[in-house]
């Protein structure tokens, strides 16, 4: 049986920093096809081992290496740097050869339980592409309405003025763009038949539209990254965790402010809708309040319902029906 070989590495925009376990020794590479191919090298070097690489999540930094690594045959594993910083405990001193060689320690530590990431389709990674420039370009455009709304009630600017003027012209700028990027996004999805058809099945539930269903389908790379709506709820914030110790802290269950507060905020809107179109959901959400709930703590568990027919609907291929309150 052949031994594993970790590979921790340290992804900067021009080089590579990576520490070997077993071995304990590190080398720093350029990041490009020249430093990869000499990597490769130290790889074959360990006939004998089963090379898995381990690295933080850097955007699109690593996007080269993963492209190289997956032709190569080589798996490869991304790693929160929160999950990885956590587990070393207390420590002191940081730079790129130090962090590829704490990566290593991790990955080696825990090297029986990382699974290697699945590479994503063309189509799935231009659609995240198009669909986090959409999310900025809705950010941007958020902040100008704002400005523009808070210069228009303090009495600095009207519609009609050089200053408003400017203002409204780049937030029909940005709509524009955004519709733009949409068109796209839904040629995208319309142009691969697996996507299209999650994408399908995601809208068939109420209160989830198709640019919610294209960010779960983004985040959680078409639902393989997760092993349940349960993990995801986690990853959302939206699973409540019990808050208690001994005798002295009973405090009540609450949610995790370690989330991704985008598909928290998205979900929100989902739930809102839901409790309007979905009789079920309204009965729910309902009943809820009735028992005096708190009413974000209901809309909550509207969330959580919401994700677990998403992640229902695309394990048994087949749309959502609702079911009528009794």
């Amino acid at each position: 049986m052949k031994q594993i070989l970790i590979a921790g590495v340290d992804v900067s925009k021009s080089t590579l920093d990576v520490f070997f376990k077993p071995g304990d020794y590190g080398v720093k590479r350029s990041n490009d096809i020249k430093g990869f191919k000499q990597l490769l090298k130290e790889f074959n070097l360990a006939k004998a081992s089963t090379p898995l690489v381990v690295m933080e999540h850097t955007g699109r930094y690593s996007l080269k290496f993963e492209t190289f690594l997956r032709t190569q045959g080589i798996g490869y594993c991304k790693l929160s740097a929160l999950q990885i910083k956590r587990s070393l405990g207390v420590i002191r001193g940081k730079s790129d050869k130090v962090d590829a060689e704490r990566i290593a320690e991790y990955g080696w530590l825990r090297r029986d339980q990382l699974p290697c990431d699945i590479a994503l389709s063309d189509k799935l990674v231009q659609l995240q592409e198009v669909l986090s420039l959409r999310l900025k370009l809705v950010r941007d455009r958020s902040g100008y309405i704002n400005r523009f709304k808070e210069l228009q009630s303090s009495g600095c600017c009207t519609k009609t003025d050089a200053l408003g003027k400017v203002h409204l012209q780049t937030i029909s700028f940005f709509t524009k763009q955004i519709l733009e990027l949409e068109v796209r996004m839904k040629m995208l999805v319309k142009s691969d038949e697996k996507l299209y058809k999650d994408c399908s099945l995601l809208t068939s539930i109420k209160g989830i539209g198709w640019i919610i269903a294209c960010y779960m389908i983004c985040k959680t790379k078409d639902f393989t990254s997760f092993a349940s709506a349960r993990k995801f709820n986690c990853y959302a914030g939206i699973a409540p965790f019990v808050h208690q110790s001994g005798s002295s802290i009973k405090g009540r269950s609450r949610v995790s402010h370690l989330a991704n507060k985008k598909a928290k905020t998205l979900l929100n809107l989902a739930a809102s809708s839901a409790i309007q179109y979905d009789p079920e959901l309204k009965a729910y959400y309902q009943r809820k309040i009735a028992e005096g709930k708190k009413r974000m703590c209901c809309l909550n568990s509207v969330r959580a319902k919401l994700v677990a027919r998403m992640f229902a609907v695309i394990k048994r291929q087949s749309p959502y029906r609702i079911r009528l309150a009794a």
